[in-house]
C-alpha cells in the first residue's frame, strides 16, 4: 500500500461492515473514534450523546437540519475539532452535533457497531480524500 501521490500524505485503514458501509477508527481531540465515510452527508457529525466524551464545545444557536429523507432535526455546530490518526493531526474543523441514535439503530440490525459521528464531504473534499475500495483505506 502506497499513498496515491505528495498531496496524500496520511493512509487510514478502514473496515467495511455487513451493511457494505465504510468506517475507520480515527482520533477527535485525541479520544478514539469509530466514523462512517459518507461522502453524501454534507457536514461531518458528531452524535450529540458523544459531544462530552470528544471534548467538544457548541455555539448556542441551533440549526434545523435534515438528512436524506425530509425529515428535519436539530443541529448544533462545534467549535473546532481536530482530527487525528496515529496522532498525526490531519485537519481541524467544525462539527454539527446530531442525534445520531437513528443511525445506530439502523445500523445495529445488521453489524454490532455502534459509531460516534460521519466523516463528511466537507472532510473528504477539503483533504482531496481518495477512499481506495479494493484496499478499504482512505488517503488524505
Amino acid at each position: 500500500m502506497s499513498i496515491p501521490d505528495k498531496n496524500h500524505k496520511t493512509l487510514i485503514k478502514c473496515y467495511a461492515l455487513k451493511s457494505n458501509h465504510i468506517y475507520c477508527k480515527i482520533e477527535l481531540n485525541s479520544v478514539q473514534g469509530v466514523f462512517l465515510i459518507d461522502s453524501g452527508a454534507s457536514n461531518s457529525c458528531i452524535d450529540i450523546e458523544r459531544q462530552d466524551k470528544f471534548k467538544l464545545d457548541k455555539f448556542k444557536k441551533s440549526y434545523s437540519a435534515s438528512g436524506a429523507g425530509n425529515e428535519k432535526f436539530d443541529a448544533y455546530k462545534t467549535k473546532k475539532g481536530k482530527f487525528s490518526y496515529k496522532k498525526k493531526v490531519i485537519d481541524k474543523l467544525n462539527f454539527l452535533l446530531i442525534d445520531m441514535s437513528p443511525i445506530n439503530i439502523a445500523l445495529n440490525k445488521t453489524d454490532e457497531v455502534s459509531i460516534d459521528g460521519i466523516i463528511g464531504a466537507d472532510f473528504l473534499l477539503k483533504n482531496n480524500a481518495i477512499l481506495n475500495f479494493e484496499e478499504i483505506t482512505l488517503y488524505v
